[in-house]
């Protein structure tokens, strides 16, 4: 009973090694093994094989015109001016007051503005302009608004003065506020237009070589990689 135990315990505490490994377990490995370094390379290559067949396409060029719209900064309107109002004692009550905040719109507001004709039509310039690339060239246009800023009115913003002081009854008060005023503005689509787009299309299937790469890549890293598997083996058994 005892060396049965021994020799359980001896069985569960075995290390395999190299020799536990058949010869078919290892040509298999090794050719795994060689398949995944293969791919990587067969990926790069089918890649780079792509690119090159790329280069090879004829450049061709296609000029095109069209219109842009023209801006010009201006005066849309006028909003209040910032200020700063200091706060007061009122003799009568001796209670403190701010004073009365300017709403008279006297500060400019400027905005990019399109330039228009006697007529009111947008005015427009015309841009001719090249583009070059390998393979056909594919044209698509995109549209484009017009817009044209309208003030409508303003948003005040009131900064409180952060220096704190205290009147004689120790009752504490802000010296003044800061009244921030800025202009709203909503803009109207008085006309479109278009600026076309090009992109240039080559007739070589990038992911088709690329995956034709990787596969061929795999199964010549898989054979190497058996053989050279089956000769460490070989090599192994004879020591």
């Amino acid at each position: 009973m005892l060396e049965i135990k021994n020799n359980l315990f001896k069985a569960n505490n075995h290390k395999p090694n190299k020799n536990d490994y058949t010869k078919g377990e290892v040509v298999l490995g090794s050719a795994f093994l060689g398949a995944g370094v293969g791919a990587i390379g067969g990926l790069v290559y089918g890649y780079n094989q792509a690119q090159n067949e790329i280069k090879k396409t004829p450049v061709e060029s296609v000029t095109l015109t069209y219109k842009l719209p023209i801006y010009e900064t201006k005066e849309i309107g006028k909003i209040p001016q910032d200020q700063y109002i200091k706060s007061e004692l009122d003799e009568r009550d001796s209670g403190w007051w701010y004073g009365k905040v300017n709403l008279t719109p006297t500060k400019p507001v400027y905005e990019k503005v399109p330039v228009k004709d006697d007529s009111g039509k947008v005015v427009y310039r015309e841009v001719t302009e090249t583009f070059s690339g390998l393979g056909k060239p594919i044209i698509n246009y995109n549209t484009y608004e017009v817009k044209e800023p309208v003030l409508k009115g303003y948003n005040q913003h009131i900064i409180k003065d952060q220096h704190f002081h205290y009147d004689k009854e120790r009752r504490g008060f802000f010296f003044g506020n800061w009244f921030k005023f800025y202009p709203k503005v909503d803009y109207n689509v008085i006309d479109t237009y278009q600026v076309p787009q090009v992109r240039f299309e080559h007739s070589v299937d990038v992911l088709g070589m690329t995956m034709k790469g990787l596969a061929l890549g795999a199964a010549v890293g898989g054979i190497i990689g058996g053989i050279i598997g089956a000769v460490a083996y070989h090599i192994s058994e004879m020591k």
